[in-house]
């Protein structure tokens, strides 16, 4: 496990179950990693042809027709960056955390309190997941690319994916817990983000 980020995989000598979770949790961390860096590109590229677009139309240099559906595309691929960087986050152990009290544990209770406030972490996301499930089937489909229905589909997607990467994590924390051996020190090291303190 050395020079390995945590949050990512399990000893070769855990069960088969806990390192395909973890392989499917790194295969999501890299589908969001290529899903930002689209999406970023669909941004810059569609808000330039806007800007230009409509330049050239105020100058009456040239009429550009604007597309209608462009801004509801740049809506929606904001919206989508910030479910797949939440969920990112959470795969690579950068979200919010308070380790104030954490820092004055030792190792084992450190994971212990971690995998209690990943549970509870997990029991929030669902409520979320739920939310926005009753928000999808609130909304009527339509016809357009970018329509409301689409947009809480985004929002249901990435709290799921959230709630898996948290669901791996605790997986991860009770497998050291109930191997009774010591974790690595970046495992367990929050204010790090993975560096060995």
């Amino acid at each position: 496990m050395q020079g390995q980020k945590p949050h990512q995989i399990a000893p070769a000598s855990w069960p088969w179950v806990v390192r395909a979770l973890t392989r499917i949790s790194g295969a999501l961390a890299a589908l969001e990693g290529v899903g930002i860096a689209l999406c970023l590109l669909v941004i810059v590229l569609l808000c330039c042809f806007q800007f230009v677009g409509r330049n050239l139309t105020t100058h009456r240099i040239v009429a550009v027709p604007m597309p209608l559906w462009i801004d509801a595309a740049v809506r929606h691929a904001v919206f989508l960056i910030g479910f797949l960087g939440g969920a990112y986050a959470t795969y690579s152990g950068r979200h919010i955390r308070i380790d104030a009290v954490t820092r004055a544990l030792s190792p084992r209770r450190r994971l212990a309190l971690r995998a209690v406030t990943t549970l509870a972490a997990i029991v929030i996301v669902l409520l979320f997941v739920d939310g926005a499930w009753i928000c999808y089937h609130g909304e009527t489909e339509s016809a357009e690319l970018f329509s409301p229905a689409r947009g809480a589909l985004i929002e249901l997607c990435g709290y799921v994916v959230v709630a898996f990467h948290f669901l791996v994590q605790l997986v991860l924390d009770i497998g050291w817990l109930v191997s009774g051996k010591d974790p690595p020190s970046e495992w367990i090291s929050d204010a790090a983000h993975g560096e060995a303190t």
